[in-house]
């Protein structure tokens, strides 16, 4: 590839970065390939399936989001049956959330589906390819921490 300048190479990337996007979805046959569910909804449910169950603010604190913003995620998690809300006893205005059994079910398939089609998108790349790549992603990664 001829050398780019650095806004012909982030024209590129973006919408290199949505063929990907588009194309691995398109191997996929789970809620987020049916819209069912957004990626952002996915991000909530993987987190919750690592913690089992969070405080509203914990959860709108990992996502980056406002408040109202990550509510109105759950309450659409909440309504398809993938997620439950409660509050506390002691404290009313402490909401949790967590997972339900359909949740985690779904959220297990996504994350399955997903690494099937990264195997099979990787496996044409060499040892050293892939490497290279993971480094880059974890430069980049670095960066926006």
């Amino acid at each position: 590839m001829s050398r780019l300048s650095l806004e012909a190479f982030a024209d590129r990337a973006m919408e290199l970065f949505s063929q990907l996007s588009r194309g691995m979805i398109r191997h996929e046959t789970n809620y987020l390939s049916k819209g069912v569910i957004t990626l952002p909804q996915v991000w909530v449910m993987r987190y919750l399936s690592r913690q089992r169950e969070c405080s509203m603010r914990e959860l709108a604190d990992y996502m980056k989001m406002g408040f109202s913003s990550v509510t109105g995620m759950v309450d659409r998690l909440v309504k398809q049956g993938l997620a439950n809300r409660r509050r506390t006893e002691k404290d009313r205005r402490l909401v949790y959330v967590d997972l339900t059994a359909k949740g985690r079910k779904i959220v297990k398939e996504i994350l399955g589906e997903r690494r099937e089609t990264t195997l099979s998108l990787f496996e044409s790349l060499s040892a050293e390819e892939r490497l290279t790549y993971l480094c880059i992603l974890e430069k980049l990664v670095k960066k926006l921490s």
